[in-house]
């Protein structure tokens, strides 16, 4: 085995530091299940849900809106969209072979 040399200082930069983002987290299961079963109450009570409360709440993305939306379609929520980022549940049916 050969042995390398680099003839290059260490750098004086500190090193910089950053900040998990929030689904990153060790509580990012928890987190996600707080936006699921705050949806789920929304949707459960006829309510309408816009992205911009949900982002405004939970400052997180679009795309885990529809992650979390597609998650509740996959329980068996029907939701359609009402009007430009606003979403309603139309029903929601138990299939047994869903769980």
């Amino acid at each position: 085995m050969t042995t390398t040399r680099f003839g290059a200082p260490a750098s004086n930069t500190r090193a910089y530091r950053y900040t998990r983002p929030a689904y990153a987290t060790p509580g990012a299961l928890a987190f996600r299940l707080t936006r699921l079963v705050w949806l789920t109450a929304r949707f459960a009570r006829r309510e309408l849900v816009t992205i911009d409360d949900y982002r405004r709440r939970f400052g997180m993305s679009l795309r885990s809106f529809h992650r979390d939306v597609g998650i509740l379609r996959q329980a068996g929520f029907e939701i359609e969209p009402v009007v430009k980022r606003t979403y309603r549940t139309v029903c929601f049916t138990f299939d047994s072979d869903c769980a």
